[in-house]
């Protein structure tokens, strides 16, 4: 059976640019394209520790990058 949308989500890495609302962040994807990244209730811990220049894990849905959910900051390799 087919489907018209995307159920799969991407994993990537963004880095932060600045914070522009209590729990949104300006931030730029890998491909260089600014996206919003948003901390979710659940991960609200995240909000003390972030800061702009860190590289963030997120979740995009592959029809809207526009959008990230943030899940952790990312390990630094």
């Amino acid at each position: 059976m087919s489907s018209y949308y995307p159920s799969e989500f991407i994993d990537a890495r963004c880095t932060i640019l600045e914070r522009f609302a209590p729990a949104a962040y300006h931030a730029l994807l890998p491909n260089g394209k600014p996206t919003v990244a948003f901390v979710q209730r659940r991960e609200a811990a995240l909000l003390d520790v972030i800061q702009p220049g860190d590289a963030v894990c997120v979740t995009i849905n592959p029809a809207d990058f526009s959008r990230a959910r943030i899940r952790s900051l990312a390990s630094r390799d």
